[in-house]
């Protein structure tokens, strides 16, 4: 049996509003996809950003030590420089103890 023109066209109609509604659909997706790869693309220009920071700082960090490399290479030296801070503990302790008594006597 054939079909009447019009039920023809009505297929086509609705043929051609599913193909526009899925074009529509792959529009909004192809939108949110470049947004997302904007949003990607942004995030790694930060992170590169953060990482030749981070770069930068240790580079600054390590020429701003040069006195505890030399330390580390001269063992006599080191061992001067654990007895200070040993020196440098037990003065400030002491210090820490005259400051409580005067708190206790404090009238």
């Amino acid at each position: 049996m054939a079909e009447t023109p019009s039920a023809r066209v009505t297929r086509m109609q609705e043929s051609m509003r599913r193909a526009f509604a899925a074009i529509e659909s792959l529009t909004e997706k192809e939108k949110k996809l470049d947004d997302a790869l904007a949003r990607l693309a942004d995030a790694r220009i930060a992170t590169e950003r953060s990482f030749q920071e981070t770069e930068r700082l240790f580079r600054q960090t390590d020429r701003g030590f040069p006195q505890i490399d030399a330390s580390i290479e001269n063992p006599m030296q080191a061992q001067m420089d654990a007895e200070r801070c040993q020196q440098l503990d037990a003065r400030i302790a002491e210090l820490l103890a005259d400051i409580r008594k005067l708190r206790r006597n404090r009238p």
